[in-house]
């Protein structure tokens, strides 16, 4: 793994939400779903696993000289958010190390999700027999996944530990909302030598935010944030997407206001979405939240 020092770079490889899109109407911000990827520390941390996470594979693979530990955290088990997984070709390698963090599913351990995920029904190779190493452990919320100076190897512990943090020490806390249907989401924040950012897909927001959230974000100098509907199509008379999952700009751009973030990225962009429409959604957001961008593909916001 490349010595990435002291940095703290968020780099976006798929910023759609429930199914990749492409087309020439589509290209200035991408059609892969999911991944964002953060070098913090000395760190590579991988926030979900959605066809994002195959280019940034492929580039992992060739820029390589030696074996590689990654960390990959999962907001959900959504096909969007793991679908590329099945195609990262760093688990194709015996000698590099994945390891992943996410929410149990309806009382079912995240190993046994990812093998049902990959079972021969669906996929010819099954995730146990990919070659790299791998280790998976199942959050509830709350916890506190801290990495040490100089080591690759994470500590989970059970409660938020924000009371003195080490300065070279990155840690990534896991909140767990029921805001997504049937099994919640859970958000993440990496705090890292005074800064701060705050992955939030897949959340539907209510009116004023939700104050846990809020508090999760305070003064972040990140906060990505679903923001997948209009608020035309979020109200829809013949189509309403409300109970869906998903949080309109309106309440995005609250939340970010309300928490005193520095930058809000709008992310989870609604597939049917094109280019236009995104900037236009671009322009409305600065109008509620000046500091905001709606992210694309290739995308990179640096922290250091």
């Amino acid at each position: 793994m490349a010595d990435l020092g002291k940095s703290f770079q968020v780099r976006f490889w798929g910023v759609r939400g429930s199914y990749p899109t492409s087309g020439y109407e589509t290209l200035r911000f991408g059609g892969h779903t999911s991944c964002v990827e953060a070098e913090v520390g000395g760190h590579r941390l991988i926030f979900d696993a959605g066809t994002g996470i195959i280019p940034l594979g492929k580039e992992l693979v060739r820029n390589a000289r030696r074996g590689q530990t990654l960390h990959l955290f999962l907001s959900h088990t959504h096909h969007d958010h793991l679908i590329g997984l099945y195609f990262f070709e760093p688990l194709l390698n015996k000698s590099n190390r994945l390891v992943v963090f996410g929410p149990n599913c309806i009382g079912q351990p995240l190993r046994e999700t990812l093998q049902a995920a990959m079972g021969t029904q669906f996929f010819p190779i099954g995730f146990q027999d990919l070659d790299a190493r791998k280790e998976i452990y199942s959050l509830k919320g709350g916890e506190t996944i801290r990495f040490k100076v100089g080591s690759q190897r994470p500590k989970v512990q059970r409660k938020f530990f924000l009371a003195g943090e080490a300065k070279d020490e990155v840690r990534v806390l896991a909140y767990k909302s029921s805001a997504h249907p049937k099994n919640g989401v859970m958000l993440y924040r990496i705090n890292y030598r005074d800064k701060s950012a705050v992955y939030a897909t897949d959340i539907e927001e209510k009116r004023g935010g939700y104050p846990e959230v809020i508090e999760f974000a305070r003064g972040a100098d990140l906060l990505i944030h679903d923001a997948q509907y209009l608020t035309s199509e979020y109200f829809s008379r013949t189509d309403p997407r409300r109970g869906w999952g998903h949080s309109t700009i309106e309440r995005a751009a609250e939340v970010a206001q309300k928490a005193g973030v520095k930058q809000l990225v709008l992310f989870h962009h609604e597939p049917t979405h094109d280019d236009k429409t995104i900037q236009e959604i671009e322009r409305q957001v600065r109008r509620l939240f000046p500091p905001a961008a709606a992210a694309y593909e290739g995308m990179k916001v640096n922290l250091s």
